[in-house]
């Protein structure tokens, strides 16, 4: 047996060692190295993924900078193909999609503190900066959520006109705009305001109504167009919308 078919065996042999300590032991059992090179192994079976692992590594520092790189620093840096970009993407992108029952329920939001806690409910599970839309009926049932961007170091809406063809594309007139502060305080920043007040103009003149700028971290939630802060847990009276 040669040399290079030695060292393939050997290959093969740890990454269903690595695939049965992760069924047996868990997550925890495997480090970044590990992980993704179990992730890799579906990207790539054809190829022997060891040294890409650790390479993607080296260049990144660590699995959490490789599923947040853009894509165009995987292609140049990571010298990976779209098809394993894209599953490395789709992983990070499964970790911070709203909850399918936030989907697939009816759930109305009469008030603002209805409202808070659906947003809320949104970044259970999303540590870095997030923003999303919250598209609603004339009955105030949300329709859809649609994240607009994410991995900001500050509140960073999606092109107006994105926002826009979100709302025609659902055809609904009402919508709610949430991101969250990782850093803990809900006080809304210059660029908050700034960014509600383009959103207020930019809608008014196309007949949709901007109902709540929600601000969510922990601690409490920040409604902006209510100037009304919100603590967690929610122990406040009902709050009406502005035009109930």
């Amino acid at each position: 047996m040669d040399k290079e078919k030695r060292e393939q065996e050997l290959h093969i042999g740890h990454r269903q060692r690595i695939k049965e300590r992760y069924t047996n032991r868990g997550i925890a059992s495997l480090d970044d190295f590990d992980v993704l090179e179990l992730i890799l192994t579906y990207a790539i079976p054809r190829r022997d993924v060891y040294v890409l692992a650790r390479d993607l590594i080296k260049a990144f520092d660590s699995l959490e900078n490789i599923l947040d790189a853009p894509v165009s620093k995987l292609r140049e840096k990571g010298k990976l193909t779209d098809h394993t970009i894209i599953l490395l993407k789709l992983i990070k992108d499964m970790k911070t999609r709203p909850s399918t029952s936030l989907r697939s329920k009816r759930h109305q939001l009469s008030s603002v503190i209805k409202a808070i806690d659906f947003c809320r409910s949104i970044f259970k599970n999303i540590s870095d900066e997030a923003v999303f839309e919250i598209m609603l009926d004339a009955d105030n049932y949300v329709v859809d959520v649609v994240k607009l961007t994410q991995g900001t170091d500050d509140t960073a809406v999606a092109p107006l006109d994105y926002i826009i063809a979100n709302l025609y594309r659902y055809n609904v007139s009402r919508v709610i705009i949430t991101h969250n502060h990782p850093s803990g305080n809900s006080k809304p920043s210059a660029s908050d305001i700034t960014t509600t007040n383009i959103l207020l103009e930019a809608f008014k003149k196309r007949d949709i109504e901007l109902a709540e700028h929600i601000i969510v971290t922990r601690e409490d939630c920040t409604a902006i167009l209510h100037n009304q802060t919100i603590s967690i847990p929610i122990n406040q009276p009902f709050t009406p919308w502005r035009n109930a």
